[in-house]
């Protein structure tokens, strides 16, 4: 099996990146709160991987929007 190349960026150049994409998110409607905070800070800290919080955010997304279309009601029909 082959691993995947490993990450040659400078901690500038990750640090450059994030600031990106959190900007990307912002104009998206991205509000930050502590929660999704700390989610970062042990990704910077390398206690997990991109993939581990890409996947717990993509998670928090789906089960937002399951609550949000519980809370719809039926259409008529």
């Amino acid at each position: 099996m082959s691993q995947a190349p490993k990450d040659t960026r400078t901690s500038a150049e990750k640090a450059r990146d994030t600031a990106g994409i959190i900007g990307s998110f912002m104009h998206e409607g991205y509000e930050p709160n502590p929660e999704d905070e700390a989610i970062h800070q042990r990704a910077q800290r390398c206690e997990i991987t991109t993939e581990e919080a890409i996947a717990i955010f993509r998670e928090r997304a789906l089960e937002r929007e399951r609550k949000a279309l519980a809370r719809k009601p039926p259409k008529p029909g």
